[in-house]
C-alpha cells in the first residue's frame, strides 16, 4: 500500500480551514442577528437563546464562541463601529487638501451618510448613552473618544469654538445627522418617503451643512451606499 504524503499533509490543513470557515460564519451570523436586538431592545432584554435561534446556530454556541454575553456585546459593538472607523480614516486623508470650512462640510456629510448607512448605531447609543454602565464606558473609551478628540481639534480651529461650544456643536451635528434615519419608520408614516434613499440622504446633508455653516459647498461623492 502506498501513502500519498501530500494528501496526508494537506487533509488536516483542509479540515482546519473548513473548521475556521464554519467558526467565522457562526460568529458573523450571531453578530448580525444580535445587532438590531441590542440596538432596539437593549442589552438586558436581549436573550442569548433568542440570538442563537435568530442566527440558526445550536444552543450554547454563543458562549462557546464568545465566552459570555458581555464579550459578545463588545464584539457586536466593535463590528458596528469598526466599519465606520475605517471609512473615517479614509476621509481624514482628504482634509489637508481642503480649506477648513470645506473640511467641516465634508465631516458633516460623512456623519449624515454614516447615520443613513448604519442607523443601528444611533439606536444603540440611545440605549446606552442615557445611563451609566460598563457598556457606555466601553463605547466611549474604545470607539467614540478617539474620533471625537480629532474632531474637536479640527472643528474648533476651523470654526473658532471653545471646548464647551464644541460640545454643543458636536451634539447638534450628531443628532441632526442621525434622527431622521433612526426614526425611519416614523418618517415614512408622517411624510410618505423612504429617508434612506440616496437623494434624501444628500438633501439632508445639504441642509445640515447650510444650517451649521451657512453655506452649501459641493457634495463629496466618495461614499457609496449598499
Amino acid at each position: 500500500m502506498t501513502i500519498d504524503i501530500e494528501e496526508t499533509v494537506t487533509t488536516p490543513i483542509r479540515r482546519a480551514r473548513r473548521t475556521q470557515a464554519r467558526t467565522e460564519f457562526a460568529r458573523a451570523s450571531m453578530i448580525r442577528a444580535a445587532t438590531p436586538m441590542f440596538a432596539e431592545i437593549g442589552f438586558a432584554a436581549t436573550r442569548v437563546r433568542d440570538v442563537e435561534i435568530a442566527s440558526k446556530v445550536k444552543r450554547g454556541m454563543l458562549v462557546y464562541h464568545f465566552g459570555n454575553k458581555e464579550n459578545f456585546w463588545k464584539a457586536v459593538a466593535d463590528n458596528i463601529f469598526n466599519q465606520i472607523t475605517e471609512q473615517r480614516k479614509m476621509h481624514a486623508t482628504l482634509l489637508p487638501d481642503m480649506s477648513k470650512r470645506e473640511g467641516v462640510a465634508m465631516i458633516i456629510r460623512f456623519h449624515v451618510r454614516m447615520a443613513a448607512q448604519y442607523p443601528e448605531i444611533n439606536r444603540l447609543m440611545a440605549q446606552e448613552a442615557r445611563q451609566k454602565s460598563w457598556r457606555i464606558e466601553y463605547l466611549v473609551n474604545e470607539h467614540i473618544k478617539p474620533g471625537s478628540i480629532y474632531l474637536e481639534k479640527y472643528v474648533s480651529k476651523a470654526l473658532n469654538l471653545t471646548s464647551r461650544e464644541f460640545a454643543h456643536w458636536y451634539y447638534v451635528m450628531l443628532s441632526s445627522s442621525a434622527t431622521i434615519f433612526s426614526f425611519e419608520h416614523e418618517c415614512l408614516l408622517l411624510f410618505d418617503f423612504d429617508c434612506r434613499q440616496k437623494d434624501v440622504i444628500e438633501t439632508h446633508a445639504d441642509m445640515l451643512v447650510t444650517m451649521l455653516l451657512g453655506t452649501s459647498p459641493y457634495a463629496d461623492q466618495s461614499v457609496t451606499y449598499s
